[in-house]
């Protein structure tokens, strides 16, 4: 029964007449401790040897600080889920390779995150977009013109997607705002007039998108400094049917070229 799964999770061994274990309590004590100390060395075993996979060929020559792995192994004791032991792997490889890439700030972050709230991490990053003029990452989706008297009668003018559809929730936008992966509110970008232009990577695509009218506006979510840090732990999923989508909906206002990545399109 779950019940008594759950029960021997805690060190609790129940007897069928009282319910109660037999044993001292001080026993009882002692040996629902030992089990947390096993089950935490467990987890930190894991976690250490699951960061050996991911580590890079190039570490530079400089030591971890010793606070930071203190603090990163005390967070990592308790965290049971494969998944997440996955991400704390990483981020020990990450650190390993260049020390100072990750925050106690974003450890703490992630020591209070739901497998569902890292879930909805996963696929918010799978629509991630970055805008050649800044380099956090932002999920684009929507776009209007900045209306005439006509747009204002007729409700005309402005474009968005649905990010429902690519299995981000409105609720686990929600989500990962309230843990501050998200900034806190949706982001209009500067108008654009015609001829403005702006580089988006997204995908492993590359493109250049140039204005066909003045007064064009981008609204999209935009990624905490937090967020960003765990952008690239993050195994990606390719959604070509956002991708699709995305350029559908700016190529209604935008001429849309694609160029290889790393590519000079600036002339």
């Amino acid at each position: 029964m779950k019940y008594q799964r759950l029960a021997a999770y805690a060190g609790v061994q129940l007897s069928q007449q009282t319910g109660i274990d037999h044993l001292p309590l001080q026993q009882r004590l002692q040996r629902r401790l030992r089990m947390q100390q096993e089950r935490q060395q467990l987890n930190l075993e894991r976690i250490i040897a699951l960061s050996a996979d991911y580590a890079p060929e190039y570490v530079v020559d400089r030591e971890v600080d010793p606070d930071w792995f203190h603090h990163y192994c005390e967070l990592a004791l308790n965290i049971a889920n494969r998944n997440m032991q996955q991400i704390w792997a990483k981020i020990l490889a990450c650190e390993i390779a260049e020390p100072g890439q990750f925050s106690l700030k974003t450890l703490y972050m992630l020591k209070q995150m739901s497998h569902k709230e890292a879930l909805a991490l996963q696929q918010a990053a799978s629509l991630c977009s970055r805008n050649s003029a800044e380099g956090s990452g932002r999920i684009y989706f929507g776009v209007f013109q900045r209306p005439s008297l006509y747009q204002l009668l007729t409700g005309r003018g402005q474009a968005l997607l649905n990010l429902s559809q690519f299995k981000l929730s409105y609720p686990d936008i929600l989500s990962l705002m309230d843990t501050g992966l998200l900034h806190h509110a949706e982001i209009e970008s500067g108008e654009l007039a015609k001829g403005d232009s702006f580089q988006l990577t997204i995908q492993q695509q590359h493109m250049q998108c140039v204005a066909r009218k003045s007064g064009l506006v981008l609204q999209y979510y935009k990624f905490s400094p937090l967020g960003d840090e765990l952008l690239p732990l993050l195994s990606l999923q390719p959604q070509p049917h956002y991708l699709d989508a995305l350029q559908q909906l700016l190529s209604r206002y935008f001429t849309i070229t694609e160029c290889p990545l790393g590519a000079d399109t600036s002339s």
